[in-house]
């Protein structure tokens, strides 16, 4: 049996099997998971989602790091609707490094592949052109040059 809401989500299929499983106490006490009054029974297919998740900022591990000489090559594709290039644009330059190597796109076979900016103390922000979360797997021909170049200390 599948099935599907009317909000054109992926195609459910019939759970009963592993539902079962695992909301089983003996099951959820073996691998270790909370109670149900923490963490609500196991549902395959659920429009119910309740995240909070907030690791914190890394801008004082990334300032730590680059005023102590490391490089770091921030990138983002622009086409990222889980962590924005814009979002991650700001918080670069919110480290307050002075600009190098002004906003500029980077070119592969004579095509703008993305936009580079660089800043003192080895920074360097990326963006790559038609990429998502994923860059590698969006544009993997332009990661690898990026990846490359960085690695290899030649310019972008």
């Amino acid at each position: 049996e599948i099935t599907s809401n009317s909000l054109s989500a992926p195609a459910c299929v019939n759970d009963e099997v592993a539902r079962n499983w695992l909301n089983n106490l003996e099951v959820r006490k073996a691998i270790h998971t909370a109670e149900e009054s923490v963490v609500r029974r196991w549902e395959l297919c659920t429009f119910q989602l309740e995240y909070d998740h907030d690791l914190g900022s890394m801008i004082p591990y990334h300032k730590n790091l680059t005023s102590k000489g490391y490089s770091a090559l921030i990138f983002s594709g622009d086409h990222d609707m889980c962590v924005p290039f814009t979002g991650t644009e700001a918080w670069t330059r919110s480290l307050g490094y002075k600009i190098v190597d002004e906003w500029r796109p980077w070119l592969i076979n004579d095509q703008v592949a993305g936009f580079i900016q660089g800043y003192a103390n080895n920074l360097t922000f990326l963006t790559i052109k038609g990429a998502g979360h994923t860059v590698p797997e969006y544009k993997p021909e332009e990661a690898l040059y990026f990846y490359k170049h960085f690695l290899d200390g030649t310019p972008i």
